[in-house]
């Protein structure tokens, strides 16, 4: 497994981890658009590999100044992910959700092959999204540790109330057998 692959996670497991915390991200069985749930990243965090979901842009990854719409700074629990538009503006491609990451298991990941994505258009946004993780890795990672340990921690931090009981999904993780 390369962790600069995309990957998509089971419908399955994800369905099973949804009974023990609604705010895992749904994979959205009857309303896919690209013949695929949702896309992340996998690390390795405390001796579990994490699937770090990706989230396309929303309204509220924006702040307006002035009439002009700015792409919010990242936070620890999201990383934007931006590109050069052909004007050579910043332009926002998609987010990392590390408040939603979940632990998988090798088999419950399915590889993305971006090569024979069908809808041209998509296929160019998730190669610039590759593109900024690659050049990203790093800090990309750092993020996820920190957002780990500080929940494992308990800190009294706002962001981590909404986010997910890591600790409760790995035990989860243990338990999972695909049907």
């Amino acid at each position: 497994m390369s962790e600069f692959r995309l990957y998509d996670v089971s419908d399955g497991y994800i369905n099973y981890l949804r009974q023990f915390d609604k705010r895992v991200y749904s994979n959205k069985e009857d309303g896919r658009v690209h013949g695929r749930k949702y896309l992340g990243v996998v690390f390795e965090i405390n001796g579990y590999k994490y699937f770090v979901p990706m989230s396309s842009p929303k309204k509220s990854d924006y702040i307006y100044d002035k009439g002009d719409k700015l792409i919010r700074k990242n936070v620890t629990p999201i990383f934007r992910m931006t590109a050069l538009n052909d004007n050579k503006k910043i332009e926002l491609k998609g987010t990392l959700r590390f408040s939603n990451m979940i632990p998988v298991k090798e088999t419950v990941l399915i590889d993305y092959d971006v090569v024979n994505e069908k809808d041209e258009d998509y296929k160019i946004l998730v190669l610039k999204e590759i593109d900024f993780i690659r050049k990203n890795i790093s800090k990309i990672k750092k993020n996820a540790k920190l957002i780990y340990n500080q929940k494992a921690k308990n800190l009294n931090i706002g962001y981590l109330e909404s986010t997910l009981d890591f600790k409760m999904l790995e035990e989860k993780s243990k338990e999972y057998t695909a049907n």
